[in-house]
């Protein structure tokens, strides 16, 4: 009997292992489908869409002009780390190798900065002045005959938009996507410290918010491909000229994808939907060599050009079409005046673009093998090679696993050959960089310190261990016992999106990958199984689900979890085993298997007797999709299937036939009572008496109000809430944050949430703050604070968001997608706040820990300052704790929460005499004490 027991358990087992490898290859060839523009989707619904290119750089000139006007400062005192992931690289779109030490290379992140690495590649620091100044989109790079090294910034041409559907224009010339400043150049050759070349930017901004290329002749002439413009500089970057501009005297419209200088002046310049060619790159002197009777027909997508490096006559082109399907590999023998196709695009069997749909205006790269110019790389999806008289070769597998040695991440970007060893070169991808030594026998990943992962939201344990959603990196596990502190661990593939660890089963972990696919898992392994299951729950007219229609591409989840409840009706038994006094602990099961709870008798209880007992222990898994917003409340038992209830479709829409809209976002009381939800169309809806749900039977018990509802400002359109938090200390006071550039209020606070029974309760707390897009927000259990993060970095409060200060030595000014503050009682890390970025990995505070002793005990850092006279006409003076001589900022905003001045000074008096009559606030800030007093001025 014993021996069938174990071979039926031995079986079970097999079954669950092979049922969990099924699930994680479905989930990788999920990964096939994955549509680029979908990502695009999540940050136009963020950041916004412009009529124009001017449009967009007015908006950020805009937000950079009040930025600098914020004073900075360290919000509580806050000590900032950086937690990871240091082996899991993000995207990656350049590599340079120092023509002159190739121990020396760089590498750009999108929206991570300029990195470099001086063991090839081995381990990697961040160029100077890094986090100090904005954290900006790398593009492209390039190195001169002396050596600098040059950067160009923005994205514009892969994430923009073509304009009114008409094809004939060039994708890219809606201005959104990740922002630029033009373009930058080491202070020294073979430099690693950077200055902005400012005739780059200035009176050019329109255009070099994105530049796409740049090429070096090698002999003093700098090109960079810009929107609408190529740029030429002849002094190493400090002027700029445009020559784009025919040999008749036309100008050359559209974008540029690529340019590439030749070593005896000549230039190739891909713009707009042809091809040219000049013998000098002078403006005037480009020749059209594209057109629709030739071979090289005008195009319709993206294209990149190969020189070869042991024989410029020979160059290379590749290209994708409208859709970004491959469409063709074109070669020339005599740089650029005529060309021969190689193969053309269409193929079902050749689609190197392909990934479920196109993706060749997101990843396209080429080269040429530095000993053979008829031998090159085309990486798309995967890495293929090709040589003349030879068939194609595939030599990477992007759903392999790390072990593999063919594996390289999917979405390549581009090539750099080591210059002595043609064996050896570089890649770029969405996974950070990979390299191979052997001519692709082998790839090896070279991210260590590389830290650019670009996260959608992060999650905590009560020990700390963390477990954040990334662009085309899945979910990333960091529990600090890998290879160093930082080392991540990769839970299922593709994007990943919120995710959530069980503070009362530490060992429970949920993820999610686009557009709502769930999973959990209760070994801190990876192995995640999908748990969604409603009866009701809709499915498209293909079969699918999981998409568009169903949910956002970054689905809303949330795990709310007490150790306390006494509102939820679930009682447990228990069967007394011995014989037990009055004040005795006894040990209760809960409804979760392995769940319990310690309860002090009243009275004695002798042997079989029975004791009901409420359960404190309580958790509820939130869920919001276009269909409905869900709930399930044990999620975290691994021995049941999760129960779901379908609460509301408020603000909700799911067509089989069309994209839907629907919650973006979702909060919860402390007491798990009520849920807040914010939509893609600015309305935020209150659930209450979610407690007493329990069972089909009582879905009926909650109540629904919209409790607000924004717009795009001086518009008619519908605004989009990205985040919502309610106080920890107060089911009342909710604040919830805005998308988009331009609007006029981004941040909405309420003191009556959760009893309103109108749309009314809101009102604006943006003070201060710049008119960027506002993704996420919290409020500090202990002092009351508020921080935010922005397209632009931290913000922070301490007055109830009358004004708005940027965080200094936190995380930098790169987009910040996910805040949170781990308020779990018993929790080792009471207190402590964590970030997620995208583009500079996780973040979180050190050494700000917070007990149950600590809350409604706000840290007051605001101290007032005596000032006079008072009401004052001209000088106003102030006495502060300030050693004479030390400098201090100064900062006054007006009753309208506008700054109207800011000065580093060390003088304890300020004329004021240019101010308009009304009344002030004097702010004074002094590394981490802040002082302020209100004043009025006649």
């Amino acid at each position: 009997m014993k021996k069938i027991i174990f071979i039926f358990s031995l079986f079970f087992l097999i079954a669950i292992k092979v049922a969990l490898h099924a699930y994680e290859i479905d989930n990788k060839q999920e990964r096939k489908a994955e549509n680029h523009s979908a990502a695009r989707e999540f940050w136009r619904k963020r950041i916004g869409t412009f009529q124009s290119n001017e449009d967009f750089i007015r908006s950020i000139q805009k937000a950079r002009k009040n930025i600098s006007m914020i004073p900075k400062r360290r919000t509580l005192g806050l000590d900032w780390k950086e937690l990871g992931p240091d082996n899991i690289g993000g995207r990656t779109r350049a590599i340079l190798i120092d023509n002159v030490n190739p121990n020396l290379m760089f590498a750009g992140g999108v929206a991570g900065g300029l990195w470099f690495s001086l063991d090839a590649g081995l381990t990697w620091s961040q160029t100077s002045p890094g986090d100090i100044a904005e954290v900006l989109t790398v593009n492209c790079i390039e190195q001169d005959e002396l050596g600098y090294v040059y950067y160009g910034t923005g994205e514009g041409v892969f994430y923009g938009d073509i304009i009114n559907g008409d094809e004939n224009i060039a994708p890219g010339t809606i201005g959104f996507g990740y922002r630029g400043h033009g373009v930058f150049r080491s202070i020294e050759p073979h430099g690693t410290t950077f200055m902005h070349l400012e005739d780059s930017w200035v009176g050019k901004e329109v255009n070099t918010v994105a530049v796409n290329a740049i090429s070096s002749d090698y002999h003093g002439n700098l090109y960079a491909g810009a929107k609408e413009k190529l740029y030429r500089s002849k002094d190493h970057g400090i002027t700029w000229i445009d020559v784009n501009y025919t040999s008749n005297n036309q100008t050359i419209k559209g974008d540029v994808y690529d340019v590439k200088a030749f070593s005896d002046g000549s230039v190739l310049l891909a713009m707009g939907n042809e091809y040219y060619l000049s013998p000098n790159g002078d403006a005037d002197s480009f020749i059209k060599i594209s057109n629709s009777s030739g071979v090289l027909t005008p195009a319709t997508g993206r294209s990149v050009f190969a020189i070869a490096p042991s024989d410029e006559n020979v160059v290379y082109m590749s290209r994708s079409d409208k859709d970004d399907f491959f469409d063709g590999l074109f070669k020339s023998f005599d740089k650029g005046s005529t060309w021969t196709k190689i193969i053309g695009g269409g193929s079902d069997v050749f689609a190197p673009f392909t990934g479920g749909g196109g993706q060749g205006n997101y990843n396209q790269c080429l080269a040429v093998f530095p000993d053979n110019p008829n031998k090159i790389l085309l990486g798309g999806i995967e890495i293929y090679e090709w040589e003349e008289g030879m068939n194609w070769k595939k030599l990477s597998r992007w759903n392999g696993s790390w072990s593999d040695d063919n594996y390289v991440h999917a979405d390549a970007h581009t090539f750099s050959f080591h210059p002595s060893n043609p064996s050896q070169y570089y890649i770029g991808t969405d996974g950070g960089i990979f390299m191979t030594k052997d001519n692709g026998e082998v790839f090896q990943r070279l991210n260590r310190g590389f830290n650019i992962t670009q996260f959608y939201g992060v999650a905590f344990g009560k020990d700390g261990a963390v477990l954040g959603g990334t662009q085309d990196n899945a979910n990333i596990y960091i529990d600090f016992t890998g290879n160093t502190e930082q080392s991540g661990e990769l839970h299922n593939s593709g994007d990943g999106g919120y995710s959530a660890i069980s503070q009362l089963m530490p060992d429970a972990f949920f993820s999610e990958s686009q557009f709502g696919r769930i999973g959990r898992d209760n070994s801190r392994s990876g192995s995640y199984s999908e748990f969604f299951y409603h009866k009701d729950a809709a499915i498209n007219q293909e079969g699918l689900d999981y998409d568009s229609r169903w949910s956002e591409f970054i689905t809303p989840i949330l795990l709310w979890e007490s150790e306390s409840d006494s509102l939820i009706p679930d009682s447990s038994m228990f069967i007394a085993d011995k014989d037990y006094f009055e004040n005795d602990v006894i040990k209760i099961n809960s409804n979760i298997s392995g769940l319990s709870f310690i309860d002090t008798l009243n009275d004695a209880l002798f042997e079989g007797d029975t004791l009901l007992k409420k359960v404190p222990k309580q958790s509820m898994f939130i869920y919001g999709t276009h269909q409905a917003v869900y709930i399930t409340r044990n999620a975290i038992d691994f021995s049941a299937n999760a129960k779901w209830f379908e609460l509301t479709g408020a603000g909700c829409y799911y067509h089989q036939n069309n994209t839907g809209f629907g919650p973006s976002c979702v909060a919860t009381s402390n007491d798990g009572d009520i849920i807040y939800y914010g939509t893609d169309r600015g309305e935020v809806y209150r659930i209450s008496n979610v407690s007493k749900v329990v069972s089909d039977e009582t879905v009926d018990s909650v109540l629904v109000v919209k409790i607000a509802s924004v717009f795009k400002s001086e518009t008619s359109e519908n605004g989009y809430i990205s985040d919502i938090t309610v106080d920890p200390n107060d089911k009342e006071h909710v604040i919830y944050t805005v998308g988009f550039y331009n609007q006029t209020t981004n941040v909405y606070e309420s003191k009556t949430a959760a009893s309103t029974s109108d749309d009314q309760s809101f009102f604006s707390i943006a003070g201060n703050l710049p008119e960027i897009p506002v993704y996420t927000v919290m409020i500090e259990e202990s002092s009351g604070a508020y921080i935010i993060g922005t397209e632009y970095g931290l913000f922070s409060s301490l007055d109830n968001g009358t004004s708005w200060f940027q965080e200094l030595e936190g995380p930098p000014q790169c987009p910040v997608t996910f805040i949170r503050q781990q308020t779990f009682n018993g929790s080792e890390n009471r207190g402590q706040i964590y970030v997620a970025t995208h583009g500079r990995g996780l973040f979180t505070t050190e050494g700000y820990l917070t007990t149950s002793s600590h809350i409604d005990k706000a840290v007051d850092l605001n101290k007032t300052l005596k000032i006079y006279p008072n009401p004052v006409e001209s000088q106003l003076n102030f006495d502060v704790e300030i050693t004479n001589g030390e400098e201090f900022i100064l900062q006054i905003m007006n009753s309208k929460g506008k700054i109207v001045l800011v000065k580093n000074q060390k003088s304890k008096k300020i004329n004021v005499s240019s101010l308009n009559s009304g009344s002030y606030i004097l702010f004074i800030q002094n590394e981490q004490i802040n002082y302020s007093a209100a004043f009025i001025k006649n």
